[in-house]
């Protein structure tokens, strides 16, 4: 009986250990995630977006990704020199649609938008490629289309 208990508080001490070694995010980082984001979007799952979240190369800006059955919500968060973050909704922006060309967006059973890669660049502004996947008719389509984002979060067309 002793064993076992040993190897309960060891298997538990260790769980605890890696619990706590995971990163979580900042506090201003969730705070600018939880306002961003519609009430209706639950505080776990704000928390499990921002842990799985695509970060760039200099932990300067975050993408994250939402999705429901119909469509996804993609934010991209700035990180400011003061700490905070400017949050950007690129959920429309970085669709692509367009590229796909063959109905408006209503038309569409399903839209899926991804952030897949961050791009470096060195005029202080930030890229991001997306990749859109549209659902029409059974078929499915997908598109990738790089978005790029000014410091103040004015998102440019390319």
């Amino acid at each position: 009986m002793r064993r076992t208990t040993l190897i309960t508080v060891i298997g538990m001490l260790t769980l605890a250990c890696v619990a706590l070694a995971q990163p979580r995010p900042d506090a201003a980082l969730f705070a600018a995630a939880r306002k961003a984001f519609p009430r209706s979007i639950s505080t776990n799952e704000i928390s499990r977006a921002l842990d799985t979240g695509l970060w760039n190369s200099n932990r300067t800006a975050v993408a994250i990704c939402l999705t429901n059955s119909k469509a996804s919500t993609v934010f991209v968060f700035l990180k400011h020199t003061d700490g905070k973050y400017l949050a950007v909704d690129a959920s429309i922006e970085g669709l692509g649609i367009w590229q796909i060309g063959i109905a408006p967006r209503s038309a569409y059973e399903r839209l899926e938008l991804t952030p897949v890669q961050w791009l470096d660049r060195e005029d202080g502004m930030f890229m991001v490629l997306m990749r859109t996947r549209a659902w029409k008719a059974g078929q499915r389509y997908t598109v990738e289309k790089p978005l790029l984002i000014r410091q103040d979060g004015t998102i440019l067309h390319k």
